[in-house]
Formats: structure tokens, C-alpha cells, sequence
């Protein structure tokens, strides 16, 4: 089967081989405080976003970057908690990226929650709009075959779950402010997937790191890893494309300054959030639209 796959794909998926590989030779320990970067308030949404993508890699590298017979069950259980934190987090910025932002570009006219509350099935219509296409699925297994093949820590014995796929290049990867939300879509997608495959620290026991499930279970962790920073690679170039713009570039601004001026105001109101879910469906698009809004900037 042919499969393709973007250059900035394939470079994402050689980083993390060469760390990977650097990482188990090395006896350097983690002491960044992740906690800070996770409660950080006086930086942009952009700027707090690439931070804790840049601290979510370094965590998950580092924590599972190990020959499985000296594995460290406690401090795996520590760094796993804060990965997760980090994922959560990053999904919150997402949310409010897609359901509010991309309405201020003028990239979409409602948001996909909006959109998914006025259709008869809600649950559906957003697994339709959200889920990883064919064509998606098959990248995210060529990485994990070739993560097995190429990561030392990694059985290669075991890699019969995965067939070899003849691959074919695209050399440039064409995004523009209207790939936006498919693109914002897609990571939260495989965020979601990557949190799932991150047990809660009280489920995490030796038997994860049997030489069977670990070479289960890791790969496809990293190969999530390498298909998310693809991604968010992507946007990276769209918002370098967006800040080019002075319109846009000033828009952006003033609504991040609102964002802030008004979130101390909306926090206050926070126990009529169950009043409103309550009436929603009561409520026009407009007001639904806001009530979104206020949510997804609340988790900033």
C-alpha cells in the first residue's frame, strides 16, 4: 500500500529517532518545574501553546526513552501526571482556537459545537467532523514500523502488526488560513488519542513494561508524538503567514487584549455556567457561540 507522507512529517519522525536513541545512552535527569509552564498567565496563547508542546516532547522522550529492564516505575508515574496535565491544557488552547478564534479571522462562520448542537445527532456529527482519515491512520502506522525499525530500545521482532508501506514524498506541504481548523482538528484528534494511551500513575504497573506491550504501547505513543508536532509545524507556518498580515496581525492583537480584560469578569460568573447549560438549548446561535467562548478562554 502507498501512503504519503509530508516532508515536515518525515522530519518530525527523524528527531525523535535520533533523541530517542541519544536519550538512552545518556544518565541526564529532567529538572525543568513543568508545573510553571502549566500555570503561566502573563504570556500570549501562542507563545504558551509552543512551550508546552516543547515540554510535553522533552517529558515524553525522557520518561520513555529506556531499556524496559531498567525501567523506574515512580518517577515514569510522576512525569506520566504531567504529561497528561500538559495534553489537557494544550486542548483547551485548541478549543478556544477553534471556537472562537477562527469566527474572529473569518476563517468559519459557527463553530463545530455550535454546528454539532443544531444537528439531530450531536455525539455523531462530531466524531464524523473530527476523526483521522484512512489515509491519516496508515501515516501514523508507516511511523510506528519505522520508529520500530530505527529506535534501538524498540523490539524489532515484534513489528509483525505492521506491514512496510512504499511511501511517496510531498515535498511541499500547502497551508493556508482556510487549512486552519482542519489542521487545529487534527491535533486535538490525536491529542485525544495520545491522552487515552497515558494511563492515570495508579495504573501504571510493571506489567506495561513487558517486552510484548511496551513494544505495543510505545511506539505508537511516539508516533502520535511525531504526527501531532507535524502538525502543529503546520500552524506554525500559518500563523508566520498571518503575522505578514498588519490587519489581521492588529485583530489578533486586540482580541487577545480583550481575552484578558474580560476574564477576571467572566471567572465571576462562573456559577451561572450551569444556568446556562440548563437554557442552551433555548438559546440562539449567537449566545451559544458566546457561552462557548467564555469557556474555552476560561481554561487558558
Amino acid at each position: 500500500m502507498r501512503v504519503g507522507v509530508e516532508k515536515i512529517h518525515i522530519d518530525s519522525y527523524k528527531k525523535v529517532v535520533y533523541e530517542a536513541n541519544k536519550l538512552l545512552k545518556s544518565k541526564k535527569t529532567l529538572k525543568e518545574n513543568y508545573k510553571k509552564t502549566l500555570l503561566a498567565r502573563n504570556i500570549s496563547v501562542e507563545n504558551k501553546k509552543k512551550k508546552l508542546i516543547k515540554a510535553l516532547h522533552k517529558l515524553i522522550l525522557h520518561t520513555f526513552s529506556f531499556d524496559i529492564k531498567n525501567k523506574r516505575i515512580n518517577n515514569i508515574k510522576q512525569n506520566t501526571t504531567v504529561i497528561r496535565e500538559i495534553i489537557q491544557k494544550i486542548k483547551s488552547i485548541n478549543h478556544y482556537l477553534e471556537e472562537s478564534f477562527l469566527i474572529e479571522l473569518n476563517i468559519i462562520k459557527k463553530s463545530l459545537i455550535v454546528k454539532a448542537l443544531k444537528s439531530k445527532k450531536p455525539e455523531k456529527y462530531l466524531e464524523k467532523a473530527r476523526g483521522l482519515s484512512k489515509g491519516y491512520i496508515n501515516k501514523i502506522e508507516h511511523t510506528v514500523y519505522s520508529l520500530m525499525k530505527e529506535i534501538v530500545f524498540f523490539d524489532e521482532k515484534l513489528i509483525d502488526d505492521y506491514k512496510k508501506k512504499e511511501v511517496r514524498v510531498i515535498n511541499k506541504e500547502k497551508a493556508g488560513l482556510k487549512d486552519l481548523e482542519k489542521i487545529l482538528m487534527t491535533q486535538s484528534e490525536l491529542l485525544d488519542v495520545l491522552e487515552a494511551k497515558m494511563p492515570p500513575s495508579s495504573k501504571i504497573t510493571g506489567k506495561l513494561f513487558t517486552k510484548p506491550i511496551f513494544n505495543r504501547w510505545m511506539p505508537l505513543v511516539f508516533a502520535l508524538l511525531v504526527s501531532f508536532e507535524a502538525e502543529y509545524q503546520k500552524e506554525q507556518l500559518i500563523f508566520s503567514k498571518i503575522k505578514k498580515n498588519s490587519k489581521i496581525k492588529k485583530k489578533i492583537e486586540n482580541k487577545i487584549s480583550h481575552i484578558i480584560s474580560e476574564k477576571e469578569k467572566m471567572l465571576k460568573i462562573k456559577q451561572k455556567r450551569i444556568l446556562a447549560m440548563e437554557k442552551i438549548g433555548k438559546l440562539g446561535d449567537d449566545y451559544k457561540q458566546a457561552f462557548h467562548e467564555y469557556v474555552a478562554a476560561a481554561g487558558l
